[in-house]
């Protein structure tokens, strides 16, 4: 008999152990809690979406057309109800999935909506049979942002719109439209027609030529600028008030909220070329020292312009906010006008350097007066605006600008532009420096409170395509979305990245671009000594295309099936391509057949570390570095930028490596801005120009003991600076202090 019943507990215990095993969950952003309980729902005879609040009428409707989307029918039997349950947090949801039906119910709609977008990622994993589970879950920032620079380059109100679907997805809840800049007005005013009748149109701009010759010499249609955005010879385009209020709508119903941006009184040329007398020269205005020159705050009709734009925009966006820009203004101008002189001495200012903070008071007073709260970039902080004000801090080397806002009573958005700017270059650390970004080691304890939310920005300059923009967001705003949401000590990044996969096949079925992980397996630069095997490692969704030549690879090169047999040197190109064609970034990768480096035969008496000049430079190429005044002069034990360095900065690291044995060796810098590393004075790593955080690798044939080491490096900016060695699966190996002698 106890044989017996042991038998049955063993046979027993493999259905106890998998009922209680928590299934993974591929879900982005990770939810609050998740509490599995008995059972599955089954979705294989469809769905049935109610409600008994009018309220939630359009989350119904979103939520059908999302589960057709899905492949569920919602003209079935098992019941979704969705309601508002007011004791929640006001973004916050719960999601209760039992084998008889699913309840949502949200804080507001916001919520609802975001219990939706749990409810669709389940779905993609688990098909029409998902576990039985409840999750409680609310937001860590109540603004969860996304910019989009519709001025540079135009996008058309399709392309916004599925925007908005991959925000509403991944529960990012303001969309930010920069609707104006000097490049062009987007928006109609009826009240001044030339705005969009000529301040939304252009001739080529360096943009856009450079966006022309880089589709050209890359054959990359993502560069190329899009017909239905040219007519008469003219690059432009801008919403009417219909079509704006049909984006509202369509983003309200998804739980998204725009906030429109009119920039000013800085980044004004489109309006100054339409309306040449808003200028204190009377000629509509041009490019000033650094940027371009401003609305002329000594005119009254400026002011009387400012207003009337913001009384439109105030009826057409239900949105409390109204970003106002504030940023990068050019104030000469107003030094030798006639009209701003009037006004500093009428208003007692001081001087025309406190124009900007007066007129910002200015508009705040007509904002608020009217219901509405300015947002405004971190160059507002200090221009005695009221505590309700909203700041955007972007200038992350200046975190006196931060510190400011706090002091003042500002609420924050974070949005610093080393980790939340998506316009740069990236690499295959892009993605990790995202994520791992904590918002709050900005905000000391006191402020904590302060910070309302972060925002991810796509400049559009360089990004004339949706299909730009979305390898420029993607996956990175997954990471954005990730932080805005998650409590900090829940993120962790390699969880992160083995939930990726689903959702970037996701993205593609969507129609968006994303930027695809690194080719593996090569260098940048890659020595070999004899003929040499090369077996690449191709992204998941990915065609990767080839040329051995130098040529451009394209959809009729070459499709990577087989490593490659290397015998001599050569260039060999890379470029993956998606599903529907659309190519990824080119990457060359060289191959030089060279000889083993002999070491230095007669080895001299030597010390730890390397000799370390450090010059005041401020210029854009390593090479010319040394050509600048020299600070200081010290030793140092690892590549780094030391304490005592600041400012401009140009580093150079002079001395020797050690190296155990023969071997071809592999290095790395990863700067921001440029550097180089040269070995036995040949160029390994070749990191140069002027360039966001970025990562470059080179190996070199080098025989046992003793090589020439020199490492260049500059950045006037805050910049960073790691540099060391890489195995054949390019994971770092950081230079050990026996290896560096001077």
């Amino acid at each position: 008999m106890r044989k017996s019943f042991l038998l049955l507990a063993l046979a027993l215990l493999p259905v106890a152990c998998a009922r209680n095993k928590e299934p993974e969950l591929n879900i982005i952003p990770l939810p609050l809690g998740i509490e599995y309980v008995e059972g599955r729902c089954d979705l294989g005879d469809g769905v049935i979406v109610g409600t008994s609040d009018s309220l939630l009428l359009p989350a119904v409707a979103y939520l059908e057309r999302s589960l057709k989307i899905d492949d569920i029918s919602t003209d079935g039997t098992m019941p979704v109800t969705l309601s508002i349950d007011n004791s929640r947090p006001g973004q916050g949801y719960r999601l209760s999935v039992r084998p008889s039906g699913i309840e949502i119910s949200g804080g507001s709609y916001e919520g609802v909506v975001s219990a939706i977008s749990t409810l669709r990622q389940i779905l993609w994993d688990n098909k029409r049979n998902i576990p039985a589970m409840v999750i409680e879950d609310s937001p860590r920032f109540a603004w969860r942002g996304v910019m989009l620079d519709v001025s540079r380059h135009f996008f058309t109100v399709g392309e916004v719109t599925s925007l908005i679907d991959e925000m509403a997805l991944y529960k990012l809840n303001r969309l930010h439209l920069h609707l104006t800049d000097d490049q062009g007005w987007r928006l109609e005013i009826k009240s001044y027609p030339e705005l969009t009748g000529r301040g939304a149109w252009r001739a080529m701009n360096r943009w856009d030529s450079t966006c022309v010759r880089i589709a050209g010499e890359t054959k990359d249609p993502r560069y190329a600028l899009p017909e239905d955005r040219i007519s008469n010879g003219l690059y432009g385009g801008f919403y009417t008030q219909e079509e704006m209020r049909g984006i509202i709508r369509y983003a309200k119903e998804r739980g998204v909220e725009i906030v429109p941006e009119i920039d000013m009184p800085g980044h004004s040329l489109a309006v100054l070329q339409s309306y040449p007398q808003l200028s204190c020269d009377g000629k509509g205005g041009a490019w000033g020292k650094n940027f371009s020159t401003p609305l002329c705050l000594g005119n009254d009709e400026v002011l009387s312009f400012c207003k009337s734009v913001l009384g439109e925009v105030f009826a057409l966006f239900p949105s409390v906010y109204v970003h106002i820009g504030g940023d990068e203004v050019e104030r000469a101008a107003w030094e030798y006008c006639p009209k701003c002189a009037e006004r500093v001495r009428r208003n007692g200012l001081g001087g025309a350097e406190n124009l900007q903070a007066w007129f910002t008071r200015e508009m705040e007073k007509y904002c608020r007066e009217n219901g509405k709260v300015v947002v405004g970039w971190d160059e507002i902080a200090s221009d005695g605006l009221s505590e309700e004000s909203v700041v955007m801090w972007w200038r992350n080397w200046s975190p006196s600008s931060l510190k400011t806002a706090l002091e003042e009573g500002h609420p924050v958005v974070m949005s610093p532009s080393e980790y939340y700017y998506l316009a740069d270059e990236q690499d295959k650390n892009t993605l990790a420096k995202v994520y791992e970004y904590e918002p709050g080691s900005e905000i000391s304890l006191p402020y904590s409170g302060k910070a309302i939310g972060i925002q991810g920005n796509l400049w559009s300059e360089k990004a004339a395509t949706v299909e730009r923009v979305g390898e420029r967001m993607f996956p990175r705003l997954f990471a954005i979305a990730e932080s805005a949401w998650t409590q900090p000590e829940k993120k962790d990044f390699d969880g992160f990245v083995s939930r990726l996969p689903l959702h970037l096949r996701k993205l593609d079925e969507a129609g968006w671009s994303y930027r695809f992980p690194d080719v593996g397996g090569v260098y940048d630069r890659n020595v070999i000594t004899g003929e040499t095997t090369v077996t690449l490692e191709v992204p998941e969704n990915a065609v990767l295309h080839y040329t051995l030549d130098g040529t451009v690879p394209e959809l009729s090169s070459p499709v990577y099936e087989a490593p490659l047999v290397i015998k001599d040197s050569c260039e060999l190109r890379l470029r993956c391509y998606n599903s529907r064609g659309v190519p990824g970034d080119l990457r060359k990768v060289v191959f030089l057949r060279r000889e083993y480096l002999p070491a230095i035969q007669s080895e001299p008496v030597l010390s730890d570390g390397l000799l370390a000049r450090w010059y005041d430079f401020a210029g854009s190429s390593c090479e010319d570095i040394d050509k600048a005044p020299l600070n200081d002069s010290f030793v140092c034990r690892n590549i780094c930028i030391p304490d005592n360095v600041s400012g401009n900065i140009g580093l150079v690291f002079d001395g020797y490596i050690h190296l155990p044995s023969d071997g071809v060796y592999a290095f790395y810098t990863y700067s921001d801005d440029g550097s180089g590393l040269w070995i036995d004075g040949d160029l390994v790593v070749d990191n140069d120009g002027l360039h966001s955080r970025e990562e470059k690798t080179g190996s070199i044939a080098l025989r046992k003991g003793l090589h020439k080491f020199l490492l260049r490096y500059f950045d006037s900016n805050g910049g960073i600076l790691e540099a060391g060695m890489t195995d054949d699966e390019g994971r770092h190996i950081p230079f050990s202090e026996e290896m560096l002698k001077h």
